[in-house]
């Protein structure tokens, strides 16, 4: 059916924006603490947050590796 052939393929770019937006957001992380000490605020966890549109808390567990609950 066309209409299961549609959510297929949406969900399969919805997997596919979802593992570029993570993969962002972990480069964002890793740049952040890279960066020196009076400038890791433009790349820290609120500033990810904004732009994500994901809470700060959340961007904290995937900056310390813990799993989502």
């Amino acid at each position: 059916d066309e209409r299961l052939a549609q959510i297929r393929r949406a969900r399969a770019d919805y997997d596919r924006a979802r593992t570029r937006l993570f993969g962002q957001i972990r480069a964002a992380i890793t740049e952040g603490a890279e960066l020196p000490e009076g400038q890791r605020r433009k790349l820290g966890p609120s500033a990810i947050a904004r732009a994500s549109e994901f809470t700060r808390e959340y961007i904290t567990q995937l900056r310390d590796g813990k799993p989502r609950k």
